[in-house]
């Protein structure tokens, strides 16, 4: 496919680009002040050059929790804003599937022996900006979707990323990062708006996963403990 990946300098779309590159072509964006190589300078403004930016893109992988970086007024920007911009023109550019990038930390302060599952609504303490940020993220790509304007599958990642410490509860592996989203891709049993919960299997795991074994190809295996 060929797959558009948003802020791309950040550390976890380099990740998923680097789990990506071998099966897919990729095209990589991020603002003009971060951009730098092959990776495409944008704005995600109102002007033409977005819609040229997911031009030919089967699928969008947008990074929603901490791709950026900077002030709160600008990280609020482009969690709304911007990504506004970039869901109208992959949505007028007949893009079939966006996926966000979210965290499960969104449910962080939960206590962790609550059964958390995609039912439960996120509701992020406005003193943490990233937080509030993947939550503003989640509520655009959300209200595009209900709209049917374009479907998006709502990836919350557990953390941190190949963390392998006892304490490690919501861990979850470059590996597992990267078989979620090729399953996300092709998977013919998503609804219009689709919350999908992953982290590795680990001691007292923190987060079940029964919505991503069920519904993603190929991945029950790799979310059994």
């Amino acid at each position: 496919m060929n797959l558009l990946i948003t802020s791309a300098t950040s550390v976890t779309a380099q990740l998923i680009a680097g789990e990506l590159s071998g099966t897919h072509s990729l095209r990589l964006t991020d603002l003009p002040e971060n951009a730098s190589g092959d990776i495409v300078p944008n704005e995600l403004g109102h002007e033409s050059e977005t819609d040229e930016l997911v031009a030919g893109i089967d699928a969008v992988i947008n990074i929603g929790y901490q791709g950026q970086s900077g002030l709160p007024a600008h990280l609020m920007d482009y969690s709304t804003r911007r990504m506004y911009n970039l869901l109208q023109a992959a949505a007028d550019a007949g893009v079939k599937r966006y996926i966000n990038i979210s965290t499960l930390r969104l449910y962080e302060d939960h206590e962790e022996n609550l059964v958390v599952t995609e039912k439960w609504r996120t509701d992020p303490s406005a003193e943490n900006v990233d937080l509030l940020n993947a939550h503003m993220a989640e509520y655009v790509c959300k209200e595009f979707a209900r709209d049917r304007l374009i479907q998006v599958v709502n990836l919350r990642l557990g953390w941190p990323f190949n963390g392998t410490g006892a304490d490690d509860t919501a861990a979850i592996s470059s590996e597992l990062i990267g078989a979620a989203i090729e399953a996300a891709l092709v998977s013919e049993e998503l609804i219009q708006w689709q919350d999908i919960h992953i982290q590795s299997p680990v001691a007292h795991q923190r987060f079940i996963t029964n919505t991503a074994a069920r519904i993603l190809p190929g991945l029950a295996g790799s979310l059994s403990s």
